[in-house]
């Protein structure tokens, strides 16, 4: 219902006016730079679904920085199920690429999906389309985490 461009404007502040009594439910592929936040955000009975640590890997392309990993990985919040159970929120994680042997899995996920999108109830992201020649300004773009929806090269 309503989109945020946080390198405009504070992500926490306008998250805050959105829902002062927390969200139930917040969707992370950042990782480190968000994931207590987003935490600290939930309302009772709120889940935090990470799937993604965006935030650890290079902005412009090429091999991670180890040392950076390193370090983003300490600085990690780590939760605590005693915790978790007293604030009433809970922490999901996945990683659609460790899914690909258990094709039942993403093939039902991928039915409902599409029963969704066909219905009109699950509206298709923005694409942006680039000629095969601009692959490389697409891959940029991609990098800049300045997009949204889907990127498209055309052939």
């Amino acid at each position: 219902e309503k989109v945020l461009d946080k390198s405009r404007e504070s992500l926490w502040k306008r998250a805050k006016e959105w829902a002062p009594d927390g969200f139930d439910i917040v969707l992370d592929a950042n990782g480190v730079e968000t994931l207590r936040k987003s935490y600290q955000s939930l309302a009772p009975m709120g889940r935090l679904i990470v799937y993604g640590f965006h935030t650890m890997m290079p902005r412009t392309g090429g091999k991670p920085n180890i040392l950076k990993l390193v370090v983003d990985y300490f600085r990690t919040i780590r939760f605590n199920p005693f915790q978790m159970t007293m604030e009433n929120r809970s922490v999901m994680a996945f990683n659609l690429s460790y899914l690909f042997n258990n094709r039942e899995v993403l093939e039902g996920s991928m039915r409902r999906l599409l029963v969704l999108a066909e219905s009109g109830k699950l509206p298709p992201p923005r694409v942006t389309t680039y000629a095969f020649e601009d692959v490389a300004k697409a891959h940029r773009d991609l990098e800049s985490g300045k997009t949204m929806g889907k990127l498209v090269l055309q052939v």
